[in-house]
């Protein structure tokens, strides 16, 4: 059994359920029109006119971005968890991010280098940072594909990144 998340926008079309549990699904893609046919009020806000993933919507499955994994044909298993975050219309919204230093990145200018490398704007909301180890609650402002190149670049870095729950703020 996999588990979705529904986003708070979104829950209206769901009855109010924030958790939903989907049985004999494969992929994300199953997963979706599993979802679409339990509850087919979500179809538009999930899909556009074309039946593809609407560009603002972001899924992960156990807190890994499926567009760095193998997209909507990531393979699922039994009790995995998808999230579905929708972003702020405009393609410029806010996410918090919870990033996870090894002991090697630490002492680098990681988030300072963020703001200087890519269009986003960060905001530290949270820290917790000694010698060895240290995680950071992010908040990032910038267009969807700034954020994309930022968390790849983390992520190449070996810095595990964590969406946190109810990451869309106003």
């Amino acid at each position: 059994m996999v588990t979705v998340k529904i986003p708070g926008p979104l829950r209206k079309l769901t009855g109010g359920k924030d958790l939903i549990q989907l049985e004999g699904v494969v992929t994300v893609k199953d997963a979706l029109e599993k979802l679409i046919e339990t509850y087919p009020e979500l179809e538009d806000r999930l899909k556009d006119e074309r039946g593809l993933l609407r560009e603002f919507i972001n899924i992960f499955v156990n807190n890994e971005d499926i567009r760095f994994l193998n997209e909507l044909d990531t393979e699922l298993k039994d009790q995995d968890h998808i999230i579905l975050v929708p972003a702020i219309a405009g393609g410029q919204g806010k996410r918090r991010v919870k990033l996870y230093f090894p002991p090697d990145k630490v002492k680098e200018p990681v988030i300072y280098n963020l703001g200087h490398m890519f269009k986003i704007v960060t905001n530290i909301r949270k820290a917790n940072v000694d010698e060895d180890f240290g995680w950071v609650s992010l908040e990032v402002e910038g267009s969807d594909e700034e954020f994309s190149k930022a968390i790849e670049y983390l992520k190449k870095l070996g810095i595990r990144v964590e969406p946190i729950e109810g990451d869309i703020l106003i």
